[in-house]
């Protein structure tokens, strides 16, 4: 994330300068505004959106989010309890709901990928020995 330094009425980054520092795409970056997973920032004198720190912090997270897995709906439900000043208790809760669910995912990914070990050793063994490569 880049550092900001306010210069000027039009302080922080505008929204191509912040799509370009969280490597997506403009587009991105209004969607979540419009389904209110992300606030909307501040707007500038010249009446273009101004990115803070604060603003860059958040769309931040809402990508580690979704880059977790977490889907949009329960970003929204996520965004909805900070905005409606849930406690922190209750949106350590969902957080900790998402945790599980990533972990649940990720010890199926696992088995998989050990199945796919077994089967990338078996077709070594067959072409090192010469035998027949195994079935799909």
């Amino acid at each position: 994330m880049p550092s900001l330094t306010p210069a000027g009425p039009d302080a922080g980054l505008t929204i191509s300068e912040a799509a370009d520092a969280l490597g997506i795409t403009v587009d991105t970056i209004r969607y979540y505004e419009k389904e209110g997973i992300a606030p909307a920032p501040e707007r500038g004198p010249s009446g273009w959106r101004r990115y803070d720190p604060s603003t860059m912090s958040w769309l931040a997270g809402v990508l580690m989010l979704r880059g977790t897995g977490m889907n949009i709906q329960q970003m929204r439900d996520y965004a909805a309890a900070y905005q409606a000043g849930a406690s922190t208790e209750d949106r350590l809760a969902l957080l900790e709901q998402h945790h599980a669910a990533v972990l649940e995912r990720l010890a199926g990914v696992h088995l998989h990928l050990s199945a796919l070990e077994r089967k990338i050793d078996a077709y070594r063994e067959a072409i090192h020995s010469g035998a027949q490569v195994p079935s799909p």
